[in-house]
């Protein structure tokens, strides 16, 4: 890989200490106000007041993403999600670090499965909390929080990966069971977002001090709900799901 021009990489590195000093700002400031307003306000209510206030955040970062030139972002198929009433899964596969960030931004009301590690980081504690994030571990206690946010009407992103998609299983890792369990108790259905990138930037392995290569442009694209019937086991849904994220060519993908 050819080595940054100078100015690209000062550019690079202005670009990520705004926008780390953007993230402490909100976890220092409005992000800490939110958990305290929404456990004064309880239940769903304030659960929908902290993810209002992290969609906001989010958005306000992705917005700051594409003004520096880190990113372009093309979002395919949303307005469909928002279109939609009663409980969802939504799925996106997990090509990158920042997916959940992308993807939260542009969709209201809704909470995510989280790695345990990542929902105690102090800079992300007080808005996961106050947005119900649920923690993925341990897994059996996940499964059954989800089933009953989704049994109860609520939106959940859930990436089916597991964890960011490894190298060694091409485009997308094989599907989690926890996702079958999940669909198949709580009837709700399950909406695929196919996530393209056109660099390997944040992916599994990439260290987080690295510099992307150039700017990276991002193809989030919202496909075809699916059930979990009765009648089918568990290895055919999750096979089935699979093999939608492959057709879609989803992951890192040069011509993005």
């Amino acid at each position: 890989m050819d080595p940054l021009p100078l100015f690209d990489r000062l550019r690079f590195v202005a670009s990520a200490t705004i926008l780390l000093l953007y993230w402490i700002a909100w976890a220092a400031t409005l992000l800490p106000l939110s958990f305290i307003t929404a456990k004064l306000t309880g239940g769903q209510r304030g659960s929908e007041l902290g993810q209002a206030v992290l969609k906001v955040f989010f958005g306000g970062f992705v917005k700051l993403l594409k003004v520096l030139g880190v990113i372009e972002c093309e979002f395919v198929g949303f307005d469909r999600l928002r279109a939609q009433v009663g409980p969802m899964i939504i799925a996106p596969n997990h090509p990158a670090l920042w997916d959940a960030v992308v993807v939260i931004s542009e969709i209201d009301h809704v909470s995510c499965v989280m790695k345990a590690s990542l929902l105690h980081n102090p800079l992300l504690y007080c808005g996961s909390t106050a947005a119900g994030f649920i923690s993925n571990e341990p897994s059996h206690k996940m499964m059954r929080n989800c089933i009953e946010r989704l049994r109860g009407n609520e939106r959940l992103v859930f990436f089916p990966e597991g964890t960011r998609t490894r190298p060694e299983n091409g485009c997308m890792n094989p599907l989690t069971g926890g996702l079958a369990v999940i669909a198949k108790n709580s009837g709700a259905p399950v909406w695929p977002i196919y996530i393209q990138t056109s660099s390997p930037y944040l992916s599994k392995g990439w260290p987080i001090w690295r510099l992307p290569p150039r700017k990276i442009r991002l193809r989030l694209t919202v496909g075809e709900p699916m059930n979990h019937s009765p009648e089918m086991d568990s290895h055919t849904f999750l096979e089935t799901l699979r093999q939608r994220y492959i057709d879609a060519e989803c992951g890192i993908r040069s011509e993005v």
